[in-house]
């Protein structure tokens, strides 16, 4: 976030509702969400503390007064509700797995678990830079969020990829395999081949294509040391995005991340259905990942531009 935020602002209490730890939330935004929740059967408070507030380092967003919208808050409230849909994925994906449900091979179920997995994390620490106003951190993970979303999604539509990846057993095997199939933007292309057959053209000289490049290559800079990016410096205009749009980006990939999924094959909801109720026996949150999936993709709508980056060029992302 573009405001520095001192450690201990607030503490709420762990019975508090979700909506305490947001203050200055949009009304609207709150109540579609709740509604959202509530028609699916949905407990949106449980499910929020479970995942948010139990979370490692978890913080509430301290109130903030000298700002005309809600934007900023919005945006945290909604990574968080993607954040909630990822440990579901993994709670799904770890029973597909072990009790080998159909809709997913072995390996995609294992590769789905894993990466999820991963996600969960990147996202957990990118919270805590954001909240602490940690941007050039923030911007390698955002990085790292975007790598493993193009990832999952490959794993989804090759399984003979995902075979692959899930028999790397050293380090170097895993490096390898990253340099061939993922580096450079690999994995992404392979996906807009199977998007282009749904009539989705996001090649590297459409609008999307080159803004994508130019929000990797800026989050770059933080992965690679330069003197350009040197902490408690003047940053030059356009090397970082900053907390905001570090944020803004790594939410609009799990928003592409759901709603991609629902469009390629094999029907990643319909698997995750399966997992949710095959074996019989209930698990609360495993159970959110098919019907969450639904919630987040209607919120991509909600997701509101950060402030413009000189690298942005205005290019539309929806």
């Amino acid at each position: 976030m573009s405001q520095k935020f001192p450690f201990g602002d607030i503490a709420t209490l762990g019975t508090a509702p979700p909506e305490m730890s947001y203050p200055g939330l949009s009304p609207q935004l709150l109540a579609r969400t709740r509604q959202l929740w509530s028609v699916r059967g949905l407990d949106f408070d449980d499910a929020w503390r479970r995942a948010i507030r139990q979370m490692p380092g978890f913080r509430a967003l301290p109130r903030i007064d000298d700002t005309a919208t809600s934007a900023q808050v919005d945006l945290v409230f909604l990574f968080d509700q993607g954040l909630i849909w990822v440990k579901a994925i993994h709670a799904a994906a770890r029973r597909g797995y072990d009790h080998g449900v159909p809709g997913l091979d072995p390996a995609q179920w294992h590769g789905l678990a894993a990466l999820s997995a991963r996600l969960t994390e990147q996202m957990t620490a990118l919270r805590m830079l954001a909240l602490t106003d940690l941007p050039l951190p923030a911007m390698q993970i955002a990085r790292s969020v975007s790598e493993d979303v193009d990832m999952l999604l490959v794993l989804l539509v090759r399984r003979k990829l995902a075979a692959r990846f899930i028999a790397c057993r050293t380090v170097e095997e895993a490096s390898s395999f990253w340099r061939r199939h993922i580096a450079g933007g690999r994995a992404f292309r392979a996906l807009t081949e199977k998007l282009y057959e749904i009539g989705l053209d996001y090649s590297p000289d459409t609008d999307y294509g080159r803004w994508r490049k130019d929000v990797l290559a800026n989050l770059g800079a933080a992965v690679h040391s330069n003197a350009l990016a040197m902490p408690g410096t003047d940053r030059q205009p356009g090397v970082h995005l900053g907390n905001d749009n570090s944020l803004h980006f790594a939410t609009f990939r799990i928003h592409e991340l759901c709603a991609y999924a629902q469009l390629i094959k094999p029907d990643l909801v319909e698997a995750l259905t399966r997992a949710a109720t095959e074996p019989p026996e209930s698990d609360p949150q495993a159970g959110l990942a098919a019907p969450l999936s639904a919630i987040v993709v209607n919120q991509i709508q909600s997701l509101s531009q950060p402030a413009p980056a000189p690298s942005a060029g205005g290019a539309t992302r929806h």
